[in-house]
């Protein structure tokens, strides 16, 4: 979350809910009105905790406290699936808790699909998810 890891274009900032509601407005924007004919699939990216160091992004394992994961690092994204309707999402090239975030089944099986009811497909970014091999 430092605001020098030099890809701050990519991102909206650090707070969560304006994070969240302009994600939801791009989200839409992209996406159009109508869910079943979307004029494209908007895909955020990186769930999540994507906010190391870019020189070994793909190595990074990041143990962020619960409290911490909810109130700072996962708003956004439930906002772009719950209200945004994204119809994909990305993984993050990092590990939460000493798990790559493309094969952490409770971030992308248990809150993800269940909790959030994304029912979408999720992809990786430049073969993150060889990071599980």
């Amino acid at each position: 979350r430092d605001p020098r890891w030099g890809r701050g274009q990519e991102t909206y900032g650090e707070d969560p809910y304006l994070t969240g509601h302009l994600g939801v407005a791009f989200i839409t924007g992209l996406q159009g009105p109508d869910p079943a004919h979307p004029k494209v699939i908007a895909t955020p990216k990186h769930l999540a905790v994507h906010s190391g160091p870019e020189a070994g992004r793909d190595g990074f394992d990041v143990d962020p406290s619960p409290q911490d994961l909810e109130a700072t690092y996962l708003p956004a994204f439930r906002l772009a699936v719950t209200e945004g309707k994204a119809q994909s999402l990305m993984c993050a090239y990092n590990a939460i808790h000493g798990v790559p975030a493309c094969a952490n089944a409770p971030l992308m099986v248990d809150r993800l699909r269940h909790d959030w009811g994304f029912t979408g497909f999720t992809v990786s970014d430049c073969d993150a998810v060889a990071n599980v091999h």
